[in-house]
């Protein structure tokens, strides 16, 4: 059984991948794919696609449900698909000048310093050394960093807010183990182990719980770590809906999935299908 101790440090890690995770109980955009011994195989993300409700259209939306640290071979798979879209609007905390030559530098901060350690503890690929950002259909669709702070202050949402939702979210799923994997007897000893796969299966099933999360988040749309931003990504499809463009991709962080997934409901589109990307694989042997 977890000690309180040991579930805030699996929470603070699932902080570090907030705007990569996405939670919920029946996750449509995050699951993990068993092999036939039942075994978890691989952490899988969606691209869900949407089109017009009950009219002939060839405009399609597709949500691209992102994790910013992966398998590289994940990131190559998306970078194929990118080159198909008319748009590809894109999460980036940045000023609105910002150019991006090519790759994201990599900007200093806890979060992305975290997410970077991430990469090397578990043997995988950061989102913004992987992805073309260069590409000339990719476009802008997110908040800049004076935008969110004044948007998060209007909530009165700090770091520290997020900091405490997480503590209390940890106690309160103490006593909510479903799934047998999950019950270490020491955390420690995965961090000590020469063995990504264990810590990568743990955390792989946390990302597909969503009731622990949203205790974290709030409700999604009041938000402006969810909801203003995916606001300002609907914004932004509409400018290139309105501009021509009929095959277009959002590519945001699974956690923004549901939001944006109800905010087209709202404009008429309805889901069509569903595409399973493998991220992390997590079976014994790579």
């Amino acid at each position: 059984m977890k000690t309180s101790g040991q579930r805030l440090r699996i929470a603070t890690l699932l902080l570090a991948l907030v705007p990569l995770a996405a939670l919920a109980a029946a996750n449509p955009f995050a699951r993990v794919d068993e092999d036939a011994d039942g075994g978890p195989r691989a952490l899988q993300l969606a691209i869900t696609s949407y089109v017009p409700a009950g009219q002939e259209s060839v405009t399609r939306v597709d949500l691209i449900a992102a994790i910013h640290i992966g398998d590289a071979a994940y990131y190559a798979e998306l970078n194929r698909r990118f080159t198909d879209y008319d748009s590809l609007l894109y999460e980036l905390i940045a000023p609105a000048d910002s150019q991006v030559p090519g790759r994201i530098a990599r900007r200093p901060g806890i979060l992305s310093g975290t997410q970077v350690g991430m990469t090397k503890l578990l043997g995988l690929s950061f989102q913004l050394d992987e992805i073309h950002y260069d590409r000339a259909n990719f476009v802008h669709a997110d908040l800049t960093p004076d935008e969110l702070k004044k948007s998060m202050a209007e909530r009165n949402e700090t770091l520290y807010v997020y900091f405490w939702r997480i503590f209390f979210a940890s106690i309160d799923q103490y006593a909510k183990d479903p799934l047998g994997i999950r019950d270490l007897e020491n955390l420690s000893s995965v961090f000590a182990g020469h063995n990504d796969w264990p810590l990568k299966t743990v955390l792989a099933y946390e990302m597909t719980d969503m009731d622990a999360m949203r205790s974290l988040l709030g409700e999604d749309a009041g938000s402006a770590i969810i909801g203003a931003r995916n606001q300002r990504a609907i914004e932004v499809l509409q400018e290139r809906l309105a501009a021509g463009d009929r095959h277009i991709g959002i590519f945001y962080g699974v956690a923004h999935m549901p939001d944006l997934e109800a905010k087209l409901t709202a404009l008429g589109f309805v889901r069509a299908d569903t595409v399973w990307i493998d991220a992390w694989q997590l079976a014994s042997e790579p």
